[in-house]
């Protein structure tokens, strides 16, 4: 019986108490920065003059963002602080970085590139190998796609997302 006791309030913190504290996975979501540094807004429009729609921009914030950083859910465990820097330290590194400080990275590029919108941009949260895991769901050509850009460094894809014993 005591098991029980432990696995649900291991499943009311991690669900619970964790989106209270914890920015990006709250049960809101945080405002889109109005200023970003110089060097992430050369990058948003570096992209958009490679892009030619919402579809290529997509792609090519994915890649970017994907390449530079990496959800780890052993690191998310060990690095808990991660999930609490501030959204310009977190630009400033590259590795590791918890999936809702890179998915937070890609709204923003998305947003401020001019070709989504907030409403068009939505936060899913599901529980893969005993972590809560975040991805995000975009509106694109009429249909909600799923981009979990900080498990593309796994060869996940534009379209996917991990699941919940990945």
């Amino acid at each position: 019986m005591i098991i029980v006791y432990i696995i649900t309030f291991y499943f009311f913190i991690a669900f619970g108490v964790s989106r209270l504290i914890i920015p990006h996975l709250g049960f809101k979501d945080v405002p889109i920065l109005e200023a970003l540094p110089d060097s992430m807004t050369k990058v948003i429009a570096d992209l958009k003059n490679k892009s030619h729609s919402k579809g290529d921009f997509l792609k090519l914030a994915y890649e970017y963002i994907g390449n530079k950083y990496r959800s780890e859910r052993f690191n998310t465990i060990l690095k808990f602080h991660y999930l609490f820097k501030p959204i310009n330290e977190i630009w400033q590194m590259q590795g590791y970085a918890p999936c809702t400080q890179s998915n937070y990275l890609l709204k923003l590029f998305l947003i401020k590139s001019g070709y989504f919108k907030e409403e068009e941009i939505k936060r899913k949260h599901i529980f893969v190998n005993f972590v809560p895991h975040q991805y995000l769901m975009v509106s694109l050509e009429g249909k909600w796609i799923a981009v979990d850009v900080g498990e593309k460094q796994r060869g996940m894809k534009i379209g996917e997302h991990l699941k919940y014993f990945g």
